[in-house]
C-alpha cells in the first residue's frame, strides 16, 4: 500500500503544484502579445527566404522598433488600468459609474493597440515587393501557428470539430 503511494498519489501531487507555477496570470481579457509582422528581420532565414535587400531590412528594424516603443506604451497604460479596475471590483463596495469608465478606457486603449497591429502590417506591405508580400503569405498560410490550434494528432481544430472527435455534432 505504501508503495502505491509513493508510486502514484505523491507524484501527482508535485505535478498539480507545479502545473500553475508556469502559467501567467490573466484577467480581464488580457490576451498573449501579438507578435509584429515588422520583426521578420530578427529571422535570418526569413530575411533570406524572401530576399530581403539591406535597405529593407534596415526600415523594417527602424519601423519595427517604433512599433514596439508605442505598443509598450499602451500596454503600460493598458496594465495600470486593469489594475485600477482590479482595485474597483475589490473596494466594499462597487462603484458601477466608475467601473464602467475604467472599462471604456481599456476598450479604447485595447482598440489603439489593434489599431497599431493593423498599420504595421500595412508598412510591411509598403516596404516589401510585390513578390516578397506573397512569399510571406505562403510562409504564413504553411506555419502552424497561423491556422489554429492543432491538437496531439496534428489535426486543425476545425477538422477536429467536423470529423466528430470533439464530442460535438457533426456538420449535416
Amino acid at each position: 500500500m505504501l508503495l502505491l503511494v509513493t508510486v502514484f498519489v505523491i507524484p501527482s501531487f508535485a505535478v498539480a503544484s507545479t502545473q500553475g507555477h508556469f502559467r501567467h496570470e490573466k484577467g480581464f481579457g488580457m490576451k498573449k502579445h501579438h507578435i509584429s509582422p515588422l520583426g521578420i528581420w530578427q529571422n535570418p532565414k526569413m530575411v533570406q527566404e524572401l530576399g530581403l535587400t539591406d535597405k529593407q531590412v534596415k526600415e523594417l528594424k527602424k519601423a519595427d522598433f517604433a512599433h514596439r516603443e508605442k505598443c509598450l506604451e499602451l500596454k503600460s497604460k493598458l496594465r495600470a488600468l486593469h489594475l485600477k479596475l482590479k482595485k474597483l471590483f475589490a473596494a466594499e463596495s462597487v462603484d458601477q459609474a466608475k467601473v464602467l469608465q475604467v472599462a471604456q478606457k481599456i476598450s479604447h486603449l485595447k482598440g489603439k493597440l489593434f489599431v497599431q497591429r493593423i498599420e504595421s502590417r500595412l508598412a510591411v506591405a509598403k516596404l516589401l515587393t510585390a513578390d516578397q508580400v506573397s512569399k510571406l503569405k505562403m510562409f504564413r498560410s504553411h506555419h502552424p501557428v497561423h491556422r489554429g490550434k492543432i491538437d496531439k494528432t496534428r489535426k486543425h481544430g476545425r477538422a477536429l470539430y467536423e470529423n466528430g472527435k470533439l464530442g460535438l455534432k457533426q456538420k449535416a
